[in-house]
């Protein structure tokens, strides 16, 4: 037996505290009554070590359960002979009932071994049911090839990017990737926006390589839920819920006195030119000298005087000038907060894009970043996908390992239900 990760094996140093649990407990005493003791003789008495073990079988039951534990994080793994001459294919469990897939493997051999790119590598069936649009973690399934009893493995996948995270994975497997190119151009509606009187939808276009955004006014084929939180599209397919969002205007609080005037009329005309581009209200409240603020009315709030206030709450952009400071506006060391570098003139708000500044800072899309990562369907280029292949020493490197952890685990789980089994009969 190896392990894939056995620097987990100095934990085994943990097999000392059961034993020194047992070392330094004292078994309870039994009380005997007796009459008298005018009878009884005296003995010599000896002396003992007060260290000395208890309930061997128990103790050995827990460090048993420590040793399963340990071994369990360091994977362990039972080494087997491979085939050299054996093709392993592996298929992407969205691309079951792919037609050209199909076709593809019905043209193999009949003892080609045929499995899904899923934990645990299950036989593919030619007859499956679609087993949905989830993209795998790439890498980490390669990983876990080393575990298949042949030596050249070709995969079959869609290849998204959003799949290949953390480092790229070192094997002695020869992995040859197959991308399959999407038989129909990717149409994901990902959530509509409303604001009382028109409904837009918001849908992620994608061939495999580019993704676009859609947007289209709805006029019918649609339906809005009780609460307006969810809308019911309809297709040619059936009938699709997805997220519906009611566009309020954005309210802005604007703190400001006589010497900020100037810097009032930018942030202003920057607010409107963003009301224009984002085809949304944007509600300016402006708060002369003196006013102190409350932030929790506002989405926004805006900071020009020169004096500091303790009474900051909510999303905040305060005016700290900083000469070495390389953008209009930074981010400061409080959460939430940002910190506007220099007086606004007018070449530095065009010049420095303060605008598009100000729309990063509101962040009027972190609603739909997750649908957008969830739904990306761009590929990766097959020559971009082979792992870090490392060629064999020895014959003993060219063993296949067999991943062992689920009889570890299973054995474990026994260990641990008669370890407290026979605990509560011992009373230890």
């Amino acid at each position: 037996m190896v392990f894939a990760n056995p620097s987990y094996l100095w934990a085994l140093w943990g097999l000392l505290v059961p034993l020194a649990i047992h070392l330094w407990s004292k078994k309870e005493a039994k009380t005997i009554k007796i009459g008298s003791i005018q009878l009884l003789d005296e003995s010599n008495s000896r002396q003992s070590s007060s260290l000395q073990l208890n309930e061997w079988f128990l103790l050995l039951l827990r460090m048993l359960v420590i040793t399963l534990a340990v071994m369990l994080m360091a994977g362990p793994q039972w080494r087997t002979h491979k085939n050299r001459d054996l093709v392993t294919y592996i298929v992407e469990p969205s691309l079951v009932g792919h037609h050209t897939l199909d076709q593809v493997l019905d043209s193999l051999n009949e003892t080609s071994e045929v499995l899904l790119l899923k934990n645990g590598f299950p036989e593919w069936e030619m007859e499956m049911e679609p087993l949905g649009t989830a993209t795998p973690h790439y890498w980490q399934l390669v990983q876990k090839m080393d575990s298949l009893p042949s030596d050249s493995i070709v995969v079959f996948s869609h290849a998204r990017v959003q799949g290949f995270r953390s480092v790229r994975p070192t094997t002695h497997k020869k992995i040859n990737w197959v991308v399959m190119e999407p038989e129909n151009f990717a149409d994901t509606p990902l959530m509509a926006l409303g604001n009382g009187e028109e409904t837009e939808l918001i849908s992620l276009v994608g061939d495999g390589q580019n993704n676009l955004f859609k947007k289209e006014k709805l006029t019918n084929g649609f339906s809005l839920t009780e609460n307006k939180d969810s809308l019911r599209l309809e297709a040619d397919n059936g009938t699709k819920t997805i997220g519906h969002t009611v566009l309020n205007p954005i309210e802005v609080a604007l703190y400001s006195d006589t010497e900020t005037e100037a810097k009032k009329k930018y942030i202003e005309a920057s607010l409107a030119a963003l009301s224009n581009y984002l085809q949304r209200d944007i509600n300016i409240q402006t708060f002369e000298d003196g006013e102190q603020p409350d932030g929790s009315s506002a989405d926004f709030n805006i900071w020009l005087r020169s004096d500091s206030s303790d009474a900051f709450s909510g999303k905040w952009l305060v005016f700290h000038e900083d000469p070495l400071a390389k953008r209009l506006i930074v981010p400061s060391t409080k959460e939430r907060h940002h910190y506007l570098t220099k007086p606004l003139t007018a070449e530095n708000t065009v010049e420095e894009h303060f605008a598009e500044q100000l729309l990063i800072l509101l962040n009027l899309d972190v609603d739909i970043e997750e649908l957008i990562s969830t739904a990306d369907s761009r590929q990766m280029d097959a020559s971009e996908l082979e792992p870090n292949y490392v060629e064999p020493k020895s014959k003993r490197e060219r063993a296949t390992f067999k991943d062992m952890s689920h009889w570890a685990f299973f054995v474990l789980l026994v260990l641990m239900m008669v370890e407290r089994v026979v605990s509560y009969l011992k009373k230890q």
